[in-house]
């Protein structure tokens, strides 16, 4: 079968992966331009494609059918070649009420605000709306039936839903952010369609603020499933969402392991390495290549401050990689800045160890003797606890806490 994906620019897409995990045929990506577009589909030479942005609704005039929710939605992200005629449908409302269904996102009766008015935000708008939410669209540009991000801000106390349906916050502009998250006092949900990073900045300010929330990630792989099983004209096994999910998790999240100095994250990361065959980052040794001496001598010549910019610039050349394990220095979480890159593509994973097994070292600058542990300790197990999705204790086995890991990272059986 000749498959693939269509759009421009296609640099950030994982659907090769997806869809030769599902059903192991070849898929390419076609970055087309607008020319290059016209040509294409004037061709007709695949026997399906998915489509993503900017083509979801120019597609339409080269369609000789569009599938009843595709008509509905005014979208196509899913067509299939039938003996030269192309049909048209739309997975994406699909994969994004599977989403929400799945992980018990519940948006019946909610003000939803919908950022964006494009291909992906008529397949939420249409998602959201049989799902029972009270959708209101917002546009940067005036619009009929939209509010602009003015007005937004002036309604805030009206909604308790927020869905980003636009591309602002996907890689590489992953410090980019659609809107002022921190504006908004009556939230209980908050929903990104981005699906690279794993963790936009949207949602970790979500996380930050105690907001349920979810990424587009999981619409992704769901949507795939809804279009191979259009191409294999086959009902596929539902539990190969799931294991996608997981085997990429396991491909492109990173465990990023954070906690007091001599909690064991080195000697962890080590025995995650073994086990799983990831590559170790100790951002320490990043650090100390950069800065040409040992970390304790650097902070006595330029103070923490200093440092602690450093220690944020290492982050963010760390933020795209995929499928490591990064252990961080103990004060790593002393910058929001380096957390939110860090969380980009990891799993947070708070490394916990009570203090009578912690223990000072001259190597380290901020250790000293144990009633500055202590202290320490205090200072910083509020925000341990604040940045981190999965708390290990690592009291008694080091095994057993790496086992613990991988559970909690769907990456081994509970």
């Amino acid at each position: 079968m000749k498959l693939g994906l269509i759009g421009h620019p296609l640099g950030h897409s994982w659907s090769p992966e997806i869809h030769a995990f599902m059903i192991h045929e070849a898929y390419q990506k076609w970055d087309l331009k607008e020319e290059e577009f016209v040509s294409f589909m004037q061709k007709r030479d695949f026997d399906g494609i998915n489509v993503t942005i900017p083509y979801k609704e120019k597609i339409i005039p080269y369609l000789d059918e569009l599938d009843p929710s595709a008509k509905a939605v005014g979208a196509v992200n899913c067509i299939v070649n039938q003996n030269g005629r192309l049909k048209g449908y739309n997975t994406d409302a699909l994969g994004f009420a599977q989403m929400l269904a799945a992980d018990h996102f519940e948006v019946k009766g909610k003000r939803t605000a919908l950022l964006g008015t494009g291909g992906a935000s008529k397949a939420a708008e249409y998602a959201l709306q049989q799902m029972g939410a009270r959708v209101q669209k917002v546009s940067r540009r005036q619009k009929p039936g939209c509010i602009d991000y003015e007005q937004l801000y002036q309604k805030e106390k009206e909604f308790q839903c927020i869905v980003n349906a636009t591309p602002v916050g996907m890689s590489p502009h992953m410090d980019e952010c659609p809107i002022d998250l921190t504006a908004f006092t009556k939230l209980e949900t908050v929903i990104d369609i981005v699906a690279n990073p794993l963790r936009t900045k949207l949602m970790f300010t979500a996380k930050m603020m105690g907001i349920p929330y979810i990424g587009g990630f999981e619409m992704l792989v769901r949507q795939a499933f809804a279009a191979d099983e259009l191409f294999t004209e086959k009902n596929l096994d539902p539990s190969l969402v799931q294991a996608c999910m997981n085997a990429l998790f396991q491909k492109k999240r990173n465990l990023v392991l954070i906690g007091m100095p001599t909690s064991g994250k080195s000697t962890l990361a080590g025995i995650l390495s073994q086990m799983t065959h990831r590559r170790v980052i100790e951002m320490d040794d990043e650090i100390v290549q950069k800065i040409g001496m040992p970390i304790k001598d650097y902070f006595a010549l330029k103070g923490e401050p200093e440092f602690r910019r450093i220690e944020q610039s290492t982050a963010e050349d760390l933020q795209n990689e995929q499928g490591c394990i990064i252990s961080c220095g103990g004060g790593i979480v002393v910058s929001q800045a380096a957390m939110q890159m860090l969380s980009a593509n990891g799993l947070i994973v708070w490394i916990q160890r009570d203090l009578d097994h912690l223990f000072a070292s001259d190597s380290r600058p901020l250790t000293g003797d144990e009633e500055y542990m202590k202290t320490l300790y205090q200072k910083r197990e509020p925000l341990y606890q604040k940045y981190s999705d999965v708390t290990v204790k690592n009291n008694t086995s080091l095994e057993e806490a790496a086992h613990q890991i991988l559970r909690a990272a769907g990456e081994e059986e509970i």
